[in-house]
């Protein structure tokens, strides 16, 4: 019988504030080359050219969903580019809810892109009043993002952002970043955890290290991105 240590099982995270009574699997957005560029576009970074069909942590996270067919997974993700190859070749798990991102601001998009069942649009509060269904409420309280339907105004989902200073003008939501902001905050308690899950997201999991999850709901990436082989 293989013996696991704690440090071969992925860190599940127990959310607060908004996302009170939410459990989720995360990464490292500080160590993602992708997030990294999104965050300050100044940055080049490189990532080798492999197979996106072949995405570990998608897959990782699809086997996650397919052992816990009980449960309801939302996964946020700007990677249409991972999405649309994976899926091209691979089945979607039946209790998978893909949500795509938008990365801009107030330029909302009114239909998912091919594979995903949702979008997220960040708009500017005083733009788009009358779409706007994510107003502060606790998730619990909506489960929009967690559940599937047939309505557009279940699976467009617009949430309210503060306009920045003028001298400090943002192209994408992902340049004010809250993971970045909160993960160098709390480096001592947020690091370690979540640099845990972006090295073994990386790599296939075993059946034995696949995580029993016992919630209705779950939630993909609440910090971090999917990760580039």
């Amino acid at each position: 019988m293989q013996l696991l240590k704690l440090d071969d099982i992925p860190h599940i995270s127990k959310l607060n504030g908004k996302l009170e009574g939410f459990q989720a699997i995360g990464s490292n957005t500080t160590s993602n080359p992708f997030c990294i560029a999104m965050n300050d576009p100044s940055k080049k970074t490189k990532v080798k050219k492999y197979d996106l069909s072949k995405n570990i942590n998608l897959e990782n996270y699809c086997n996650i969903a397919l052992f816990n067919p009980h449960t309801n997974f939302a996964l946020w993700t700007k990677r249409k580019d991972i999405i649309k190859a994976y899926f091209s070749v691979n089945k979607k798990p039946k209790n998978l809810i893909l949500i795509y991102s938008n990365p801009i601001i107030s330029k909302p998009i009114t239909k998912p892109p091919l594979y995903f069942d949702k979008v997220f649009n960040a708009v500017y509060k005083e733009q788009f009043i009358e779409e706007q269904n994510c107003t502060g409420q606790k998730c619990k309280d909506c489960l929009k993002c967690y559940n599937f339907s047939n309505k557009k105004k279940d699976n467009i989902i617009y949430e309210a952002v503060k306009r920045p200073p003028k001298n400090k003008p943002l192209k994408t939501i992902c340049e004010a970043c809250y993971s970045h902001k909160g993960i160098n905050f709390r480096k001592h308690s947020m690091v370690k955890p979540l640099e845990k899950n972006s090295r073994l997201l990386k790599t296939k999991l075993t059946e034995i290290q696949i995580p029993k999850i016992l919630n209705r709901f779950f939630r993909f990436n609440h910090h971090g991105e999917l990760l580039d082989n």
